[in-house]
């Protein structure tokens, strides 16, 4: 059990987070603690009491669409699996109340020890009011074959010098939609993403970085029509998020997955921090 170790929770205690990240005490640390409290009760009492007690009213997941995580899991026994997993990276507004966190997940079978477990990566935003406790506001993952991301040292910063904004998350996700289907993912990613974009898609490992992500697979995938649902900005005007659907170019009404992209304000321009799919299983 790889999060329950609590060596997550003692490293952020004495302030051994990566060099150049956020130090202890402020807001992507109290996130990182968060998280992982998350999934320290989801060890200890399982995957339902702790979905229940630390996703927001108004907290979505993915469950064959946009799903109220509470309204779900609140009528329903918790599955019969144990879910484990840890922050590898933690990203913070200037403001403080909304914030990315993402990592690896395993899930064992308790009744069959000896099965290979599942893997894969969850994406979650995370906000709170003043005063009050984080709380998940979307989540999202991928599977994958193998581990991934368990040994990376946690990295939590807070955005920092993302200049005057040139227009809103809005327009950039609409830009970054319209630029996609006309000249195809590839050129929009590459207008448009962070040099430290993840790319996250079902059945591998995370692209890390721009160049990498453009030469992936999920650079050249679509046509798509990408259709915003949510979009959320922090108070701080530099980070933020867009979350929805997507589809075939030429069935734009029959969904194929859902999505989230995270934007980050750099130097002006909104560029995208992490992007992730979640396809639907038919």
């Amino acid at each position: 059990m790889k999060i329950a170790r609590t060596i997550v929770l003692a490293a952020l205690a004495a302030g051994c987070v990566s060099p150049g990240t956020a130090p202890p005490g402020d807001a992507a640390t109290s996130l990182a603690a968060a998280e992982s409290a998350f999934a320290a009760q989801s060890v200890r009492e399982g995957m339902r009491a702790a979905f229940l007690a630390h996703f927001a009213d108004d907290g979505v997941m993915v469950q064959g669409g946009w799903t109220n995580a509470i309204a779900h899991l609140t009528l329903r026994p918790s599955p019969p699996i144990a879910l484990d997993w840890r922050p590898a990276y933690v990203e913070v507004a200037a403001s403080g109340e909304l914030g990315l966190s993402t990592g690896p997940w395993m899930v064992t079978d308790p009744a069959h020890p000896g099965e290979k477990p599942a893997y894969g990566q969850f994406v979650s935003v995370w906000r709170r009011a003043a005063g009050g406790p984080w709380k998940v506001a979307v989540d999202i993952g991928i599977a994958h074959p193998q581990p991934a991301l368990w040994d990376e040292a946690l990295r939590a910063s807070t955005v920092e010098g993302g200049g005057a904004p040139r227009g809103s998350i809005e327009a950039a996700e609409a830009g970054f939609a319209r630029e996609a289907l006309r000249d195809g993912a590839r050129a929009a990613y590459g207008r448009h993403a962070s040099a430290t974009l993840r790319i996250y898609r079902s059945g591998a490992s995370p692209v890390l970085g721009r160049q990498a992500a453009l030469a992936s697979s999920a650079a050249g995938e679509g046509p798509f029509a990408w259709k915003a649902e949510r979009i959320e900005t922090a108070r701080s005007g530099d980070f933020g998020y867009a979350r929805g659907s997507y589809a075939e170019a030429s069935a734009p009404g029959v969904p194929l997955g859902q999505y989230l992209r995270i934007w980050r304000l750099e130097s002006g321009a909104w560029r995208i921090a992490l992007d992730v799919t979640a396809p639907l299983h038919r």
